[in-house]
This record gives C-alpha cells, sequence and structure tokens, in this order.
C-alpha cells in the first residue's frame, strides 16, 4: 500500500469540500488530475472512500475514519519540518479569539504552552462565550477569528467556515451494562433509557435533531452544563448520552470507569473549525497563530 501525501491533501480538500471541482480549485489542480489521484488514492488502499452522487459527493464510513487519519498524517508531515527549524517566531502584535466554551475546557488548556512558546511577542486575548455572541463579536470585529464547534452554527454568507477536524460522536454507558453485550447498538436500544443532556455550544438543538431524523425522541433525564456530572453520572449508571471522542475521557471524577460504543444507526460528528468575517483578510499575526493552531488542533485530536 503506497499512497502521497500530495493524494491526502487532495483527498482532505473533497472532504471538505464535497465536490471535485471546488476541491480541484483549492488545491490549484485540474478536475481529471484530482479525480485520477483520488482513484489512485482507493486502488492504493483498498477500500471506497466516497460516494458519486448527482450533486457532489458523500464519504463512506470507511472515507469518514481515514478522514482522521490523513489529517494526523498531513499535520505530522507539516511538524516534522517545522521541528527541523523549529524555534520562536518574532511575530508580534495583539490577536483577539473567539473560543466555544466545549473548546476552552477541552483544548485551550493542552494548547496554551505551545502557543506561547512559538509566540512568544504575540499578544493573545481569549474571548469564550456561546456561539451567538462569539459570531456578533466576530462581526463587530471584536475578535481577529473564532474557534467553534462549526457542525453547530448556521452558515451564514458573510462567515467564512472552515472546518479542521470531525470528532465522532458516540455512545457513553457505564461498565456492566446490558447493551454491552450486544454485538451492534441502534438507537431503539437506547431510546428508553434515561437520557443525560449535555447543555452548551448548541448541543441539545443538534443532538435532539439526529434523535428525530431518526424516527426516536431521547428520554431526557437531567441536563447539565457540565462536562464532569454528565460524565460521572454516566459512570455510576445513572443514565447514558451521546457525545464526541473529543471530549471523551474513560475516568469519572470519583474513578469510575466510562464506556463509549459506536450507535450503528447515529454517525454523527461533532465540528471544530475556524470561522472569520468573509472578505476580511486577517492581519500578519492573526493568520500565523490561525494557522499554528490549524496543525496544533489536528495533533491533539489524533489523540483523543
Amino acid at each position: 500500500m503506497k499512497f502521497t501525501l500530495r493524494q491526502l491533501e487532495f483527498y482532505i480538500a473533497l472532504a471538505e469540500t464535497l465536490q471535485v471541482s471546488k476541491a480541484a480549485s483549492r488545491c490549484h489542480v485540474s478536475q481529471s488530475s484530482m479525480t485520477v489521484a483520488l482513484r489512485n488514492l482507493e486502488e492504493a488502499l483498498n477500500a471506497q472512500l466516497f460516494l458519486r452522487l448527482p450533486k457532489g459527493i458523500r464519504l463512506t464510513l470507511a472515507g469518514e475514519r481515514f478522514l482522521t487519519h490523513a489529517r494526523t498524517i498531513i499535520s505530522s508531515s507539516h511538524i516534522a519540518l517545522e521541528d527541523l527549524h523549529r524555534q520562536p517566531e518574532t511575530t508580534a502584535g495583539k490577536v483577539r479569539i473567539g473560543i466555544a466554551q466545549t473548546l476552552s475546557a477541552y483544548l485551550l488548556p493542552e494548547m496554551l504552552s505551545d502557543i506561547e512558546n512559538r509566540f512568544p511577542l504575540l499578544e493573545i486575548d481569549y474571548f469564550e462565550a456561546t456561539a451567538p455572541d462569539l459570531l456578533t463579536a466576530l462581526r463587530q470585529q471584536k475578535v481577529d477569528f473564532c474557534l467553534l464547534l462549526t457542525s453547530n452554527i448556521q452558515r451564514d454568507s458573510d462567515l467564512e467556515v472552515e472546518t479542521i477536524i470531525r470528532s465522532l460522536r458516540q455512545l457513553w454507558i457505564a461498565p456492566g451494562h446490558a447493551l454491552l453485550s450486544q454485538s451492534v447498538i441502534h438507537l431503539r436500544d437506547i431510546e428508553k433509557l434515561p437520557f443525560l443532556m449535555l447543555e452548551t455550544d448548541q448541543y441539545p438543538t443538534v443532538i435532539t435533531n439526529v434523535w428525530q431524523l431518526a424516527g426516536y425522541q431521547p428520554s431526557i433525564h437531567f441536563r447539565s452544563n457540565s462536562f464532569e456530572a454528565v460524565r460521572s453520572l454516566v459512570a455510576q449508571g445513572n443514565g447514558i448520552t451521546i457525545l464526541s471522542d473529543l471530549v471523551y475521557r474513560p475516568w469519572s471524577l470519583n474513578g469510575q470507569r466510562v464506556i463509549r460504543r459506536t450507535i450503528e444507526d447515529c454517525i454523527t460528528y461533532m465540528d471544530v473549525g475556524v470561522v472569520t468575517n468573509t472578505g476580511q483578510p486577517l492581519s500578519i499575526p492573526a493568520e500565523r497563530l490561525r494557522d499554528f493552531l490549524r496543525s496544533l488542533i489536528v495533533r491533539l485530536e489524533g489523540k483523543s
């Protein structure tokens, strides 16, 4: 099995645009070159990565799984090159970043030291808020760009949305639960179980829509804006939830285990990305920081 980094870059572009023409334009190649490269990639992997539809393409389940690996490989290659010439950047100035509550809790603490080491002369302000407030701040130019759950926001024409990673949402359940004896779990199997609803970053609306589109309704027994409260209640056997791999931790604060399992008919993702104002170029410091965060987030997601 042999594939090139260029093929992976083509595949990532296709996965993000869902159209060969747009992917080819982004990568500055012809559509025929893009098509040949992607066909060769599928042959090298001996797997179908996407389905061709009348109005674009859709990734297969294998394609969704491979996308995570492709992003990690590309990010790691960039990091390897940077490591050869690693030194703090001399970029100076001020950058204001709006950040979603979920990302502030689960990404920012792991990124801070890397950011400070890379940009020692940069003054960075972080503004944590709900997505509507962050987008208002962005439009009013109170922040330079936002790190948001791009799967949870409306994509208005005045916003440029770039998805960096896609984190699969899975069932969280306590060890020893009867469902774990099943080889496959469906939504119907958990519809009547007490559902623990996380109240943050528009998650209730997003996950309720997922249930309703499948023809089911969650039996909500508890609502909380605390990840750790939900995790602990799951571990104690007080209910189940569906949350992304990015925020998964195998142990609750009281040392009890949480198991995650895929739901066969509920393939849904929490997308993380950068949002900027359409047609408004970033300052050089903001652009440099955004590019660094992009590779850093991919690397951290690969560890989850």
